[in-house]
């Protein structure tokens, strides 16, 4: 069952994706942030997919590699490293305003803290793995993607964007599966494995996703 749902996911997070490449970069950026809020948010959630023990938020990660990528590909460097920015402010906004919603001191009828305790306490570790891990690996992605993108002269573009995603997402996979998880999930290793080889997966079936990228552009200049 939950490999159905995981490639259901990959086509829901793709339609979403393109759907706000169609309405602009504001779109972009804020869907860049959203799935960066739910990636950290979702993290700490084990799931078994495909006989292994991985986390269930993989697809977001590479959702916001690709809505990263479409930014600097349709509206320049500039426009990358703008939502570079927003996002690590969104970040830590998030951090901030969930450590406010856990000093709130229940009262007697209240049915929800006990859970909101379990879910947002590990929050602050690892929002602030995830904001060294995210620094990092965004700062290589552009400079990799900008390299690949005047390597070839502007061509190519799926072959360069699954480079850039499969080099992006092993760094990112490592560092934060030990910056992280290490200590909260049952096996790092197994993370690791199959969280990178879930991305590899996301991105061999959202490849789709960068050629349409492409047709929606030109079509909205035509």
């Amino acid at each position: 069952m939950n490999e159905i749902i995981f490639f259901f996911h990959i086509l829901v997070v793709t339609f979403f994706t393109l759907g706000a490449l169609w309405i602009g970069q504001e779109a972009l950026i804020a869907s860049l942030c959203v799935q960066s809020i739910l990636s950290n948010l979702l993290v700490t959630k084990q799931i078994t997919l495909f006989g292994l023990q991985v986390t269930s938020t993989d697809v977001f990660a590479v959702g916001c590699i690709i809505s990263l990528n479409f930014l600097q590909e349709y509206f320049g460097k500039e426009s990358a490293v703008k939502a570079i920015k927003i996002n690590f402010f969104m970040l830590l906004l998030y951090l901030a305003m969930t450590q406010f919603h856990l000093w709130y001191q229940p009262n007697i009828f209240d049915t929800t803290q006990e859970h909101f305790t379990i879910i947002l306490t590990p929050m602050f570790r690892i929002i602030i793995a995830s904001l060294s891990v995210y620094m990092i690996v965004q700062i290589i992605d552009t400079q990799l993607y900008r390299f690949l993108k005047n390597k070839f002269s502007g061509k190519y573009l799926l072959a360069r964007s699954i480079v850039s995603l499969v080099c992006i997402q092993f760094i990112d996979t490592v560092l934060f599966s030990f910056a992280g998880l290490y200590g909260l999930v049952e096996s790092v290793s197994h993370i690791i494995f199959m969280s990178f080889l879930i991305k590899i997966i996301v991105i061999a079936l959202s490849s789709p996703c960068i050629i349409l990228s492409k047709r929606i552009m030109n079509y909205k200049k035509a």
